[in-house]
C-alpha cells in the first residue's frame, strides 16, 4: 500500500468542478496539484494521481470531473458517458475553431429567420444520423501528435468522421444573430463543429459564443464546486460537498451484487463466478440503464469489479482488490 507523506490524506474519488472560462482542463488539474503541494508541504511526485473524465475547451465552462487517486482508473468510463450542454450560438460569423478564441474567418448575411425555424431544424437534425468530422483544433491525435499542434503549424490532415448521437437538441430563445440552446449528446461530440454544421443547413455560418456543460453521465453541475471554492476551503477534499467517493463513482451504471465468497473468487479472476453474477443481474434488469454492455459489481457498497460484454460474452474488465490504492 502506498505510504502517504506528512498529513496528506488518502484520497480516492472525484471532485465535481465547475470549470471557469479561460483555463484548460489540464490547467484545473495543475491548480489543484499546486494547492495540495502548498497545503501539505510535499513535492508533486508524492501527490495522488489526478486526471479528468472528459475535457472542456478553455473558453467553455461547467462540469469537469476530476478523478483522484485510484479513481483515475475510472476516468475512461466518464469519457464515454453522455454529456449535456447549454450555451449561445452566434450566426453570421465563424472562426476556424468555431469558438470566440480566434479571429473571424468567414461571414454570411444569411441567418435563420425565426426561433420556430431553429426549433424545427434542430428537431430534424436530432432525428437523423449525424456524422461529424473532428476539428483540427482538438486533442485528437494523429501519429501520436495532437491535431491542435498540427493546426498551429498550418498543417491540415484528413480526419475520419464519427457517428454522433443527439438525444436532445433545442432552442429556447432567439435574438438575431444569437440563439440560446441546450442539448444532450453522445461522448466525443464537438459542439462548436455541430454549430457550424447546423448553420450550413440555413446557408449560413456560426460559432459557439458561450458553452456550459451541465451534466456528464449521472453527475450534475448543481453538485459541483468552483475551483476557487475548492482551493479556498481548507477541508480534506473528501469532506467537500462536491466530492464523490470511489465506491459511488459508477452508480449510474447497471449494477450487480456479489457475496463475500463471490468477491474472493472474482478477485481471483474466476470466470464461472462472473457468469453466475451476470445471470442473477440479468434476471432483475429493467433495461433502462445507459450502458447495457457494462456491469458494475459490488460487494455490499464496495466497488469490486467492472465487467463488459462483447458479442454476448461477458468478461472481467477491471477488478479492485480491497488494498488497491
Amino acid at each position: 500500500m502506498q505510504q502517504l507523506p506528512n498529513d496528506l490524506p488518502a484520497l480516492n474519488g472525484a471532485l465535481l468542478i465547475n470549470k471557469p472560462a479561460e483555463i484548460s482542463s489540464f490547467g484545473v488539474i495543475e491548480a489543484l496539484q499546486r494547492e495540495l503541494c502548498a497545503r501539505h508541504g510535499v513535492k508533486r511526485s508524492r501527490l495522488p494521481k489526478l486526471g479528468h473524465g472528459g475535457t472542456l475547451d478553455p473558453f467553455a465552462t461547467g462540469l469537469l470531473i476530476v478523478c483522484v487517486g485510484k479513481a483515475v482508473k475510472l476516468a475512461r468510463y466518464f469519457l464515454g458517458s453522455q454529456k449535456s450542454y447549454e450555451g449561445m450560438i452566434r450566426f453570421g460569423e465563424t472562426t476556424i475553431p468555431g469558438d470566440p478564441t480566434a479571429p473571424i474567418s468567414e461571414t454570411s448575411e444569411t441567418i435563420p429567420g425565426s426561433l420556430e425555424e431553429l426549433q424545427h431544424m434542430a428537431k430534424q437534425m436530432a432525428l437523423q444520423a449525424y456524422l461529424q468530422t473532428p476539428p483540427m483544433h482538438s486533442a485528437k491525435k494523429r501519429d501520436g501528435k495532437p491535431l491542435y499542434e498540427l493546426a498551429r503549424a498550418g498543417i491540415e490532415v484528413e480526419r475520419e468522421p464519427k457517428l454522433c448521437h443527439l438525444y436532445e437538441f433545442a432552442f429556447s430563445e432567439y435574438q438575431p444573430p444569437r440563439a440560446r440552446f441546450h442539448m444532450r449528446c453522445s461522448s466525443g461530440t464537438y459542439v462548436r463543429v455541430l454549430a457550424q454544421d447546423f448553420a450550413r443547413l440555413f446557408g449560413s455560418v456560426a460559432l459557439v459564443e458561450t458553452l456550459h456543460r451541465t451534466r456528464s453521465g449521472s453527475f450534475d453541475i448543481r453538485n459541483s464546486c468552483t475551483l476557487d471554492q475548492v482551493i479556498a476551503d481548507k477541508k480534506n477534499w473528501a469532506e467537500l460537498p462536491c466530492w464523490i467517493p470511489f465506491d459511488q463513482l459508477l452508480d449510474g451504471f447497471p449494477r450487480a451484487s456479489a457475496t463475500a465468497e463471490e468477491a474472493r473468487e472474482i478477485s481471483q479472476g474466476k470466470q464461472q463466478t462472473l457468469f453466475n453474477i451476470v445471470r442473477r443481474a440479468e434476471s432483475v434488469a429493467d433495461g433502462n440503464s445507459e450502458s447495457s454492455d457494462r456491469l458494475v459489481i459490488y460487494e455490499g457498497n464496495r466497488l469490486l469489479a467492472i465487467a463488459s460484454r462483447t458479442e454476448n460474452l461477458w468478461s472481467l474488465e477491471r477488478v479492485f482488490p480491497t488494498d488497491e490504492i
